[in-house]
C-alpha cells in the first residue's frame, strides 16, 4: 500500500556544534558552506514521520488493456511533450543528464524513508539508461524536504546565489511561490556535441551563415550564442549540446502532505531527469505530473507515457535544435506508446 505523507511534531536531534555537510556540495557550479545548514537550513527543517496506512483487503478488478493508434499516441505525445518542455529553452536546445547521476536526499531523519526516495529516484534513472555513481559520490541531484519551501530557496538566494541558474524572471516566480509543492531547479551547461567545452561567443554564431541560410534562424543569438571547436557544414547540426550538470529539487511537507511517498518520489524523480518546466502543465494522459492537480484518483508513480517520455528524451540527438529534438521526442514516444497496452 502506498505510504502516505505525513508531518510529525518531531524535534530535529543532534550535538550542539556538531558539522554538518552543506546541502550544496562542492563543484558543479555549486558552492559549499559546512555551517549553512547547521546554522540556517536545519531550523527549517520540520522532520517527517511516515505513517503506512492499513492495508484493506480489495475486491479483485479485471483490467482489459487496448492499444491505441499510431496518430493517437502522437496526438497525445505532443502534448504531454508540450506540457512538460520548457517553451523557451536555455541555448536554444533541451538539456539532459549526461551520468551518473548521484542523488541525496535530505530532511528526512529516518533512513530507511530517505533510503525509499533514492530507490525510487534510481529505478527511475535506470528507465533512461544513465548509470548511478557508487556510494560515497559527490552529489549532483539533491531533493531536500522542508516545511518552509519558500523560506529555503530565499535563503539559497541570500546565502549561495552561486547554486541557482542565471536569472529567468519566469523561473524566479515560480521558486518563490507560496502554493508549489514541489520547486526545482537546474544548473545546465553548453557542450560540443560529444560533450566536449564550450566557450561564450556572443556574434560569430549569429552572423555567420551556411548556404544562405542565416544559423541565427535555428541557433541561438546573443548571450547565448556559444562557440566550439567543432565546425561541419550541416544545416541542421548545431555543434552544440546541453547538459544538467546539477540540479534541486525542495519538497514543501506541508503543501504535500497527504500524497504517497511513492508518487512523490517518482514526480520528483521525472522532473529532474528531464528536466522539466517548472510547474509542468497537465499533460492529459495518465501521468504522475497530475499527483498535484486535486481532481480524481491520485496516481501511484511513473506511467507508461512517463516512461515513453523518459526513454523518448534520452533517445534524442543533441546536438539539435529544440524544434527538431521535440519532434524526435515526440516520434520517439509514439512508437513506444503505440507498442504498448493502454
Amino acid at each position: 500500500m502506498p505510504t502516505p505523507l505525513r508531518l510529525a511534531s518531531i524535534v530535529a536531534q543532534g550535538r550542539p556544534g556538531t558539522a554538518k555537510r552543506g546541502l550544496w556540495g562542492k563543484g558543479s557550479a555549486i558552492a559549499s558552506d559546512s555551517g549553512l545548514w547547521e546554522k540556517a537550513i536545519m531550523p527549517l527543517m520540520s522532520l517527517l514521520s511516515l505513517v503506512l496506512a492499513t492495508a484493506q483487503p480489495e475486491a479483485a478488478i479485471t483490467v482489459e488493456a487496448s492499444r491505441i493508434t499510431p496518430e493517437q499516441a502522437r496526438v497525445a505525445s505532443t502534448a504531454y511533450a508540450r506540457a512538460g518542455l520548457p517553451p523557451n529553452p536555455n541555448y536554444g536546445q533541451y538539456a539532459r543528464w549526461q551520468g551518473p547521476i548521484c542523488a541525496s536526499v535530505r530532511g528526512i531523519p529516518d533512513p530507511a524513508v530517505a533510503a525509499l526516495v533514492l530507490a525510487r529516484i534510481k529505478a527511475a534513472v535506470a528507465e533512461t539508461g544513465l548509470k548511478t555513481a557508487d556510494s560515497g559520490c559527490k552529489p549532483n541531484l539533491t531533493v531536500a524536504f522542508t516545511d518552509d519551501a519558500r523560506g529555503l530557496v530565499g535563503l539559497v538566494k541570500a546565502k549561495r546565489r552561486s547554486a541557482l541558474p542565471r536569472f529567468d524572471p519566469v523561473l524566479f516566480s515560480q521558486l518563490d511561490s507560496a502554493t508549489l509543492p514541489v520547486r526545482w531547479w537546474h544548473v545546465l551547461a553548453p557542450a560540443g556535441p560529444g560533450g566536449s567545452a564550450g566557450t561564450v561567443d556572443a556574434g560569430a554564431l549569429a552572423s555567420a551563415s551556411s548556404n544562405a541560410m542565416p544559423l541565427g534562424n535555428v541557433l541561438p543569438a546573443g548571450p547565448d550564442a556559444i562557440g566550439t571547436n567543432s565546425w561541419n557544414s550541416s544545416l541542421v547540426d548545431t555543434n552544440l549540446s546541453i547538459w544538467a550538470k546539477a540540479g534541486v529539487a525542495v519538497v514543501d511537507v506541508k503543501l504535500a502532505t497527504g500524497v504517497s511517498l511513492e508518487a512523490l518520489a517518482d514526480y520528483v524523480a521525472l522532473v529532474m531527469l528531464a528536466p522539466m518546466r517548472l510547474p509542468p502543465d497537465a499533460p492529459g494522459v495518465p501521468s504522475v505530473l497530475s499527483l498535484f492537480d486535486g481532481a480524481g484518483a491520485r496516481p501511484t508513480g511513473l506511467s507508461v507515457w512517463d516512461r515513453a517520455f523518459l526513454k523518448g528524451l534520452y533517445a534524442m540527438q543533441m546536438n539539435r535544435s529544440a524544434q527538431r529534438q521535440r519532434q524526435q521526442l515526440i516520434s520517439a514516444m509514439a512508437r513506444e506508446l503505440a507498442a504498448e497496452p493502454q
